[in-house]
């Protein structure tokens, strides 16, 4: 299987300034956050605390950044606020690596448990003008198979930039794998009638949701419309 990469979204470095405060831990929901944080000069004494990162990507990219006790979170933002209650007793104060849109509220999910969080906005995505050339001519040519969907937004911005380009009657009769029913909701309102979701939100599950709309014989549990 040949994977088409087309990014609609572009990750733009945000200058927020890290409070000099000590952390219980430092959170991330995602990759992006703690690769921005790797540049910036406060990242020697983040680094010295836990890391409590969602899935193993953003793991994965915490110990490249340096950390070395790293909490893996299966799930989502609200996984990662029960392990952070779990693992630190109130009151604890922990730093947020995140991006300027978000889908759930940490912060204020760790606020009810009596913990302080500051959150700290490290970059912005901004949608793409228009779907990359690579994804325009395979579309057209009818050589995509399914497309995946990591974020809600990235799907909102892949169908509107697929309308522009005229390519909605190309996209919409495709099988297409999105990781939370949240992200598929645009997808079921742009009347794309095979939309798998993954069990859980993570890497794994939406590559197995994936191979259920490839070859449903192999369905493993997520939702489907068809």
């Amino acid at each position: 299987m040949t994977a088409v990469l087309a990014p609609v979204l572009t990750i733009e470095t945000l200058d927020a300034p890290v409070p000099d405060v000590a952390y219980n831990a430092v959170l991330a929901t995602s990759a992006n956050g703690l690769r921005k944080l790797k540049d910036r000069r406060e990242i020697g004494r983040l680094r010295e605390v836990p890391l409590i990162a969602v899935g193993d990507r953003t793991a994965e990219a915490g110990r490249e950044v340096g950390f070395s006790v790293v909490h893996v979170a299966e799930g989502d933002g609200r996984s990662l606020v029960a392990d952070a209650s779990a693992l630190f007793p109130t009151p604890a104060r922990f730093l947020h690596a995140a991006g300027a849109d978000r889908a759930f509220d940490v912060a204020g999910a760790l606020a009810a448990h009596g913990h302080t969080v500051d959150v700290v906005e490290l970059y912005r995505a901004a949608a793409a003008s228009a779907l990359p050339e690579v994804a325009r001519t395979a579309l057209s040519a009818g050589e995509i198979d399914a497309v995946l969907h990591h974020s809600r937004r990235i799907a909102e911005t892949f169908l509107t930039l697929g309308a522009a380009a005229g390519l909605t009657e190309a996209i919409r009769p495709l099988p297409h794998a999105a990781l939370a029913l949240r992200v598929a909701e645009p997808l079921f309102a742009a009347g794309c009638p095979t939309v798998a979701v993954a069990a859980r939100p993570d890497e794994a599950a939406l590559l197995d949701a994936l191979a259920g709309v490839i070859d449903p014989r192999s369905q493993s549990g997520g939702e489907r419309s068809n």
